[in-house]
């Protein structure tokens, strides 16, 4: 049984310890993951109540995921306010058991009563297009880094349907 809950300052060193763990495996880690979140737990960014963790049994802690704000700057010069999933993780003991997804679903619940409408991501996609995400480029927002505009690394999960559909710009996800 997998429970799912809001992180806690106190959980930080070992969220700290299993981000290192779940990211060693990954052919796309640098090892500055762990830095990485402890970075956007600082900036006005960041968002408490879509920073979850998930806890076995014994309360020891084997996914985490956080949701924080981003940018898109819009064509006609407008600047909305949407949501980064970055990072997200599940210690290598428990991959395969649906324990991200179910953070995904947790956080994008949250997010829609918070009146979020959209969540972005840099990302895998044979990974992320299983789960509803689809490139950014179909809805004409661009990556910053997108410079062909055809990034599939590039993905969006619009929380309610047609949200994008009038929506043109860049994002910057860093």
């Amino acid at each position: 049984m997998i429970n799912i809950r809001q992180e806690h300052i106190s959980d930080y060193d070992e969220v700290y310890r299993l981000v290192k763990i779940s990211f060693a495996t990954s052919s796309h880690a640098d090892g500055t993951e762990s830095d990485y979140l402890n970075e956007v737990r600082k900036k006005k960014s960041f968002i408490p109540e879509l920073s979850l963790v998930s806890e076995n049994e014994e309360r020891k802690i084997v996914g985490q995921i956080v949701l924080c704000q981003t940018i898109i700057s819009t064509d006609d010069g407008k600047q909305i306010t949407e949501l980064l999933l970055s990072p997200i993780c599940v210690h290598p003991d428990y991959f395969r058991q649906g324990i991200a997804m179910s953070m995904m679903k947790r956080a994008f619940a949250i997010a829609k009563d918070m009146g979020y409408t959209a969540v972005f991501l840099c990302g895998d996609p044979d990974f992320y297009n299983k789960i509803g995400f689809k490139a950014t480029y179909k809805y004409n927002i661009y990556h910053v880094d997108d410079k062909e505009k055809n990034a599939e690394w590039s993905m969006v999960y619009e929380l309610f349907d047609g949200v994008l559909n009038n929506i043109s710009g860049t994002i910057n996800t860093q």
